[in-house]
């Protein structure tokens, strides 16, 4: 192949799939039309989970948050998105026919989850799922973060209205400040802005990482508590609310328990949950 038939394949794909855009448009429309397709060529969008070109449909715009994401990666990657559909309400993960009237699943019936009420989550953390928080975390993409908050806002508008009083406010789970020095921000921080948007809500951030923590990565499910025990303090300001903790990821659900018991000792008076992925 030559070095940029690549590129070539895809000016001409963009060109011919602009083609009937160009013949109808109207005089006023045509600069602008023509504007955005040089624009696509120079500076393409890839997709953010196994990096392809991606081709924006410009002809339909996105019905809603989830569509809008979506949109973001490429065909393939999209059919293989593990969106969650029927999940526990405590722990977020799908656990099949097994879930109760109160939709918690067996596990978390057998088990104490602490002071955080409820999770809930978008998609599994696997495949090209896995792949769009990796870069989201690493690379710091703002509107990648903010459009997954919005997707996941639009959800818990749908999934738990009940939570959705004036009083409720958003709170990303804080970084340690020197890792958010090093790193630059905190995506928790970029998908709790686009729920607190989705939701028209206010972001506040009541906590404050007392200490850094290892990464639990390798850590064993049951010495995670010990890890983070400890870890966050809330503000004065928690006390009376009902917060909403936003973070990317659920695996064990240590950080989650964490951050509400800080929470829950500052005098909050409802915690819930809601992640990206888990």
């Amino acid at each position: 192949m030559q070095p940029h038939a690549g590129w070539l394949e895809r000016a001409g794909i963009l060109l011919s799939g602009r083609a009937w855009v160009l013949l109808g448009s109207s005089p006023m429309s045509f600069p602008a039309t023509l504007l955005s397709g040089l624009a696509s060529l120079i500076a393409p969008e890839r997709c953010p989970a196994c990096r392809a070109y991606t081709l924006a449909d410009e002809q339909r715009p996105p019905a809603s948050a989830r569509e809008a994401l979506a949109a973001q990666l490429c065909a393939p990657c999209q059919e293989r998105l593990d969106w969650l559909e029927v999940a526990c309400r405590a722990c977020a993960l799908p656990r099949g026919p097994g879930l109760s009237e109160s939709r918690r699943c067996s596990s978390c019936r057998s088990q104490s989850l602490g002071r955080v009420r409820t999770t809930t989550a978008l998609y599994r953390y696997r495949g090209p799922g896995r792949h769009v928080l990796r870069r989201l975390k690493y690379e710091g993409h703002d509107p990648l973060g903010r459009a997954l908050g919005r997707a996941l806002g639009e959800r818990l508008r749908r999934w738990r209205g009940e939570l959705l009083s004036e009083e409720l406010v958003i709170c990303p789970v804080p970084l340690h400040a020197w890792r958010r020095l090093g790193r630059g921000y905190n995506q928790a921080e970029l998908i709790a802005a686009g729920v607190a948007e989705a939701l028209e809500r206010p972001l506040v951030c009541l906590l404050r990482r007392r200490r850094a923590t290892r990464a639990l990565y390798g850590v064993r499910r049951h010495h995670r508590d010990q890890v983070l025990s400890g870890a966050f303090r809330a503000l004065p300001a928690a006390a009376g609310a009902r917060v909403l903790l936003v973070d990317d990821i659920r695996t064990s659900g240590a950080t989650l328990r964490a951050a509400g018991r800080a929470l829950h000792e500052a005098g909050a008076r409802r915690i819930d949950a809601a992640v990206v992925a888990c």
